[in-house]
């Protein structure tokens, strides 16, 4: 049995759906199958299914979750392979770099009833209006929550001793990067972004623990808004850069420029702000022990929270939408030819071996 990862490659965010879907698979790859088709036409039961049998298999899995619905697939990869599977269809557009080297459209759409879908015309055209007015709300309340989030972060920042801070950064650096690095047998991504954390219609979900199996060295990042976080995780990633080591970055969900957790290969050591590694043993780094002052923002956290939770909502009623274009184009679609040209792709997959 291999392992599995499970990471979101977009998020619902501040700044609306933001993608990291580039970022996927590396262009060094065997190939990547690009599926185009309809909402209910079986491409995340598709990847889910061939994602499976690679795990049964013995391979490493890393699934990739849709941000929008979390029990959907926008992508698998099989990394001792160099194979990945992508949802290519709005809003992460994928299209092939290198048509047939190292991409294949794979188009699910051709199974398609066209006359029996135009019966519903009306419906679609209805839920995909839903859908876009739910999306549009979604994104609006987190835009919203982040001036309140700077706001938190201002208060709280003018309180931190950051003299303070910066001796623990060295301190941490010296003591991180004094481990001997292991070699990779690793193609890849010298830095590569992504998300383990997103807002959902399910609300928040956190795959982080996911990546923390089975790492070496494990480090919890405490600290509040305005803590130093995420300058704190970009500094240890300049260092990892500078001395030429593969890292990824997880960001946050809300606000994608900042990062939430930072694993570094060579080194097997993660740092993290998710409470998932207190699963697991670990060091904790406080940045909570240099602030100095009272928590003043307890106003400001409830209204954050209400404009959070009126996000999710929206997400729910996005997710309601896309649920009915589903039914409607499950009526149509002939799943006998998908499952066909899932076992040919599984085939291919394994001519890799």
């Amino acid at each position: 049995m291999g392992n599995i990862r499970r990471v979101f490659p977009g998020g619902n965010t501040s700044v609306g759906f933001f993608s990291y879907h580039d970022n996927i698979i590396d262009i060094d790859r065997n190939m990547l199958y690009i599926l185009k088709g309809m909402p209910g036409g079986g491409k995340s039961s598709l990847m889910r299914d061939i994602g499976n049998k690679a795990i049964q298999s013995g391979y490493n899995v890393e699934f990739h979750h849709c941000p929008s619905d979390p029990n959907s697939i926008d992508g698998v990869v099989i990394d001792e392979l160099r194979i990945g599977i992508v949802d290519g269809t709005a809003p992460h557009i994928i299209d092939p770099k290198f048509p047939g080297l190292t991409d294949m459209i794979v188009n699910l759409g051709q199974f398609i009833d066209v006359e029996l879908l135009k019966l519903y015309k009306s419906e679609i055209f209805a839920a995909k209006k839903q859908n876009r007015s739910a999306y549009r709300k979604a994104y609006n309340y987190f835009k919203s929550a982040k001036p309140i989030y700077d706001e938190i972060e201002q208060s709280n920042r003018e309180k931190m001793d950051f003299v303070g801070i910066n001796k623990l950064t060295k301190n941490v650096i010296e003591r991180i990067f004094s481990k001997k690095s292991q070699e990779l047998n690793y193609i890849g991504f010298k830095k590569r972004n992504l998300f383990t954390s997103a807002y959902t219609p399910d609300g928040f979900v956190d795959y982080t623990s996911t990546i923390i199996d089975g790492i070496k060295d494990r480090y919890y990042l405490n600290g509040d808004i305005g803590t130093g976080k995420s300058t704190f995780l970009s500094r240890i990633a300049d260092e990892s850069i500078f001395r030429n080591y593969h890292i990824e970055i997880f960001n946050n969900p809300l606000i994608p420029s900042k990062i939430d957790s930072l694993y570094i290969k060579e080194l097997d050591t993660i740092i993290s702000t998710s409470k998932g590694i207190k699963n697991y043993i670990y060091t904790t780094i406080d940045l909570d022990e240099y602030f100095n002052g009272e928590h003043d923002n307890v106003e400001e956290l409830q209204i954050y929270d209400t404009l959070i939770n009126r996000g999710i909502e929206s997400l729910s009623g996005a997710k309601e939408a896309h649920s009915r274009l589903e039914t409607v184009y499950k009526k149509c679609i002939n799943y006998d030819e998908i499952d066909k040209i899932k076992e040919k792709l599984w085939k291919e997959i394994l001519s890799y071996e």
